[in-house]
């Protein structure tokens, strides 16, 4: 018996080993420079031209390794003529490498089918699992468990009786135990014959927003929106028409529609601005103004933020203790003449407990800062329209109400 169950625990120590090479070498399929890498290790360690070839011309190597990937992405695999001739001339191993590189190609192949199959065992198993349990509440049902493009799973049931599931208490809380994944209900996601669930982000966030129109007018210039899309990520959006009044207001409330329709259609937030900028240039003629855009996005799985500006003020983000300021060089939509004109882009990871700051130019006017640094640097992080207001009156106080002002306060949080 001690014999057979060290046989099996040394057969699952080998599986455990085969599994983890195969996961860390799947972690870096994606990029061909580690087929050339590991192909370099069995062959060039070898090579009384290593030296030669991988640090004194490594530029040079490196140059023709991508010259021929064009040939790999073609027909899936590597010829010695690939390479440029001065490039075979020198190369005392070449059919070699040529051949390593290719093996590892396939094994490359292999470690992918083998993953897409995992994943769809692991679908299969989902839903029949998911269909068990439901059969024990008596609802009868086709279910189906997949993840998307974006890596979220995604859940629907169909059956032509699901009250004995929406009335079940902590039903959400159930399914989510049944799966072994979080789940959530999007908004009108449950019909009479259909149910929609998602992966629940592990991040959440709150949002507060204050306003102030500029004195003497009726309407502000300034508008401002959030949303989350069914990709988990966080849209927010800020637009300060220029001028003042109806015709502020229109620039600003076209722009944040326009932009919000793209990014809810599922064009990516660097694409939706370009579009953005080509419309707005297209629409010059007819008189419709000109609007500044900041657009902040961030992805509730893993926190990673971008920020995008065309002709905003700066935005300010409180994380980890420090406070840094997010500046902008480009001009409004519609006044960069170039159409598809790039906006000024940020990156910054965000963690839980990090608090961003987005505010329209009459908060933070002439570059002069030290009263909202000082405030943000106050603050006890708490509610997000206590801070967005606290701005707007402590802008108030520093320039009076000589133009729009708004304020977006967003706080980073782990989903309770």
């Amino acid at each position: 018996v001690a014999a057979r169950v060290g046989g099996v625990a040394h057969a699952y120590q080998q599986l455990h080993d085969t599994a983890s090479q195969a996961a860390s070498a799947a972690e870096n399929d994606a990029d061909v420079a580690k087929v050339f890498d590991r192909a370099a290790d069995r062959v060039c360690c070898r090579c009384k031209l290593q030296q030669e070839c991988w640090t004194r011309r490594a530029l040079d190597t490196f140059n023709v390794m991508n010259d021929v990937t064009r040939h790999i992405h073609a027909r899936g695999r590597l010829l010695p003529e690939d390479f440029p001739p001065y490039f075979r001339d020198r190369c005392v191993h070449l059919h070699e490498y040529t051949e390593v590189v290719n093996g590892e190609l396939r094994l490359r192949a292999y470690r992918q089918r083998m993953q897409e199959m995992l994943q769809e065992n692991r679908t299969v198993l989902w839903e029949q699992r998911l269909i068990r349990w439901l059969r024990t509440i008596g609802v009868e049902a086709d279910a189906a468990v997949f993840r998307e493009s974006t890596g979220r799973l995604r859940v629907t049931i169909d059956s032509r009786y699901l009250r004995p599931l929406l009335e079940l208490p902590d039903f959400l809380d159930k399914l989510s135990a049944t799966l072994g994944v979080r789940l959530c209900m999007p908004e009108n996601a449950a019909r009479d014959d259909s149910l929609l669930l998602l992966e629940a982000e592990p991040l959440a966030v709150s949002v507060g927003i204050a306003s102030m129109r500029k004195k003497g007018e009726t309407v502000s210039g300034d508008r401002g929106t959030y949303f989350k899309t069914d990709a988990g990520q966080l849209c927010v959006i800020l637009s300060d028409g220029m001028g003042c009044g109806e015709t502020a207001a229109d620039g600003s409330i076209s722009t944040v529609s326009m932009l919000e329709e793209f990014l809810r259609s599922g064009v990516s937030p660097a694409l939706a601005m370009k579009l953005l900028n080509s419309a707005m240039l297209l629409r010059d003629g007819e008189n419709w103004g000109y609007a500044t855009v900041d657009l902040m996005c961030m992805n509730l799985f893993t926190g990673e933020a971008d920020f995008y500006k065309y002709g905003a003020a700066p935005t300010y983000v409180k994380s980890g203790g420090a406070l840094k300021k997010l500046r902008c060089t480009s001009f409004a939509p519609g006044l960069e003449q170039e159409s598809g004109k790039a906006p000024d882009e940020l990156h910054m990871h965000l963690k839980p407990g990090s608090v961003a700051v987005i505010a329209s130019d009459g908060v933070v006017s002439d570059g002069h800062d030290d009263w909202l640094r000082r405030l943000l640097s106050d603050s006890d992080d708490g509610d997000m329209k206590t801070l967005a207001g606290s701005v707007v009156r402590a802008a108030i106080r520093e320039y009076g109400r000589s133009d729009d002002m708004t304020a977006l306060a967003v706080k980073v949080e782990v989903r309770s």
